[in-house]
């Protein structure tokens, strides 16, 4: 036979076989079909739970909270322990302008205060912010549901609230909230606009106002609280160390401190999820090995009609190679169609969940990796399958194949 084992005539005889055995190459096509599509919508499903909750948590929260160590005796007001002003303010701001690895930060204070509306009354922590900064941390804009977002807090008497938070006051954008300090001020404010992160940890409490608003009303108590700090690379968390080594009595917090079950939850579903859709892409790489070593059985007889006209093994492996290939790139190209049809039918399911989570549909990621990889590793599984049965059947002498018949 030729050198060339690329040729028309092993090209034939392997489409020849594939045709023959209709049924057995129908379902080894859906063996690999079945295993992609299910890796396609595992992965896409798994890695939009995690987007949703990391894009929730962490694009509405700072990566390092910068705040004072509080003293030993701690000053008590009408609503509980006071948030201590932060000393040497313009000192870190100086040293987080200068740092690399920071994307921008801005100065908040923190207070407790009692929100009335008409109806409710409710403990909650106010956030007083410089609009000009927060924007630049926050995207609220995205997360709005009703009215505006940091600009509206130009207006000193403006507030933000969170959805669930708005939910529970019973109020709407435009409704007026009475709100009562710890030194017992009180002031009038005005719903400007009601946002959601999707995370009730995060829209049953937060609320923003103007920081000159809150500072002027805490009077000699008022004074930036705390500094919140994006960082270009999240994982770089080396500016903790450096502050906390030149600072002395303040305390940094990062993001892990304070979202250590989702960082946990992340990691455990990812290596799940990527265990199980590879486990069952071999196992559709066994079934079609299966498959392929029941046809080279079968076709032992042919196997040494082959070799006796002067093929060579490399031809016979080539042979059986050319139907895994057009098998594993069939049921590839089909399992990525419907894996991605199953999952945008999912992205379109309703999903009711508790006030935990807020989410209208079911988050799933489409990404061109996801279905290249599934792609690819259906293709070689089949490729493995059809080589280990055709390696070993190029290797029999059509002597002893003929002599057995």
């Amino acid at each position: 036979m030729s050198k060339n084992v690329f040729n028309s005539v092993n090209l034939f005889i392997a489409f020849q076989y594939l045709v023959a055995r209709k049924k057995q190459s129908i379902l080894a096509t859906l063996g690999v079909l079945l295993g992609v599509t299910i890796f396609i919508v595992m992965i896409s499903f798994m890695t939009g739970v995690n987007g949703f909750l990391d894009d929730a948590v962490f694009n509405g929260s700072p990566d390092i909270v910068i705040h004072q160590k509080p003293d030993k005796v701690k000053l008590k007001g009408l609503f509980g322990t006071k948030t201590p002003v932060l000393q040497q303010v313009s000192d870190i701001a100086t040293s987080l302008g200068r740092h690399d690895n920071v994307k921008g930060f801005a100065q908040q204070t923190l207070s407790p205060a009692i929100l009335l509306s008409e109806t409710q009354q409710l403990p909650v922590s106010i956030n007083g912010v410089f609009p000009d900064r927060e924007y630049k941390m926050v995207d609220l804009e995205r997360r709005l549901v009703h009215g505006d977002g940091f600009e509206s807090l130009k207006d000193e008497n403006a507030i933000l609230l969170g959805v669930s938070l708005a939910k529970r006051l019973q109020v709407f954008q435009g409704d007026e909230l009475r709100m009562i300090l710890p030194n017992g001020r009180n002031h009038s404010l005005t719903v400007s606009g009601i946002f959601s992160f999707g995370i009730s940890t995060i829209d049953n409490l937060r609320t923003y106002v103007n920081a000159n608003t809150l500072q002027g009303l805490l009077e000699n108590e008022s004074g930036i609280t705390n500094i919140h700090v994006k960082l270009k690379d999240r994982e770089d968390l080396g500016l903790k160390n450096a502050l906390l080594q030149q600072y002395g009595g303040i305390i940094v917090d990062d993001w892990m401190d304070g979202n250590k079950t989702i960082v946990i939850g992340n990691k455990v579903r990812n290596v799940m999820t990527w265990t199980i859709s590879f486990a069952l892409l071999l196992v559709a790489g066994f079934g079609i090995y299966n498959i392929m070593n029941i046809t080279v059985i079968q076709k032992r007889k042919d196997i040494a009609v082959l070799k006796t006209m002067g093929y060579a093994g490399k031809d016979l492996v080539f042979i059986f190679l050319a139907q895994s290939f057009v098998i594993g790139s069939i049921g590839s190209l089909l399992g990525s169609f419907f894996g991605y049809l199953i999952s945008y039918a999912i992205s379109l399911a309703p999903l009711e969940t508790s006030d935990f989570i807020i989410v209208d549909t079911y988050p799933i990621t489409f990404e061109v990796k996801f279905y290249l990889l599934g792609a690819s590793f259906g293709i070689l599984t089949s490729l493995l399958a059809g080589y280990f049965p055709s390696k070993k059947a190029s290797r029999v002498d059509p002597v002893t194949i003929i002599r057995d018949i």
